[in-house]
């Protein structure tokens, strides 16, 4: 058993944190599952969390990128992926051969994102939907993560490439926002507190211990958030994360 302080730190913020990501998720894919039918492809679909707002459909394909996974590709992972690829921007797959396309949370590590938006236009049947999410006002996760994508800056992608949005919506508002930046910040500490002088590394550890203890109040505080804002879908310009639902435009060959 893993008893080191880095493990228990994570276990208790996993168990104790509210994941207001995910209801935000599951919140709008459910107004959505009407149009999620045919045949599908879910690009970067991890274990594939949102499954089940795909139960519709006549085919669920999924792709995974073998670099993010090492050795879970042999494992139960392994399963779950129909393609194993290492670029987004070249699917295995023939043209006009899908009726849906979902990206969820996978555009900010995409080098060339106009490309990927022609992949997935090519894969597409004409009148084929694309639905995507991505970060917005949300801190770097990793090194691959190079992009921050505006309402304005996905919708201009979108159309410069085949596509005609139908809808972008916000996470929620400005409450989400701050929510998210708290809970990424307590997730996060560790790796920089080790950067700050000797001073500075006790304060800050206090203050983070104390916040620690009031985790479970802040989580509720981040339920009472979701209850009041899970409806909201304008605030496009204070959100963490956006959501972007398009078809392939008409005139499509």
């Amino acid at each position: 058993m893993n008893l080191s302080p880095a493990y228990l730190l994570f276990s208790y913020l996993q168990l104790m944190q509210f994941d207001l990501h995910k209801a935000m998720m599951c919140n709008k894919l459910k107004t959505k599952t009407a149009a999620i039918t045919g045949r599908w492809l879910d690009v970067g679909a991890g274990d594939q969390p949102y499954r089940k707002y795909f139960a519709s459909v006549s085919e669920y394909l999924t792709t995974n990128t073998k670099r993010h996974y090492g050795q879970q590709i042999s494992g139960h992972l392994d399963k779950l992926t129909t393609y194993w690829i290492e670029d987004g921007k070249q699917l295995p797959l023939p043209d006009n051969s899908l009726d849906g396309v979902a990206c969820f949370q996978v555009l900010s590590v995409i080098d060339k994102p106009n490309d990927f938006f022609r992949e997935i236009h090519r894969v597409l049947k004409p009148g084929g939907k694309l639905i995507l999410t991505t970060d917005f006002l949300y801190p770097v996760w990793s090194k691959e993560d190079i992009y921050r994508h505006t309402a304005n800056g996905l919708r201009k992608m979108g159309s410069e490439n085949g596509f005609e949005a139908t809808s972008i919506e916000s996470f929620g508002g400005f409450g989400s926002l701050v929510y998210m930046l708290v809970m990424r910040y307590l997730r996060s500490f560790p790796g920089l507190w080790k950067r700050k002088n000797l001073l500075v590394k006790i304060l800050s550890a206090v203050i983070y211990l104390i916040a620690l203890i009031l985790l479970p109040i802040i989580s509720l505080k981040g339920m009472i958030i979701f209850q009041i804002e899970k409806n909201l879908r304008q605030n496009t310009d204070f959100t963490f994360n956006l959501m972007m639902t398009a078809t392939t435009t008409a005139d499509k060959a």
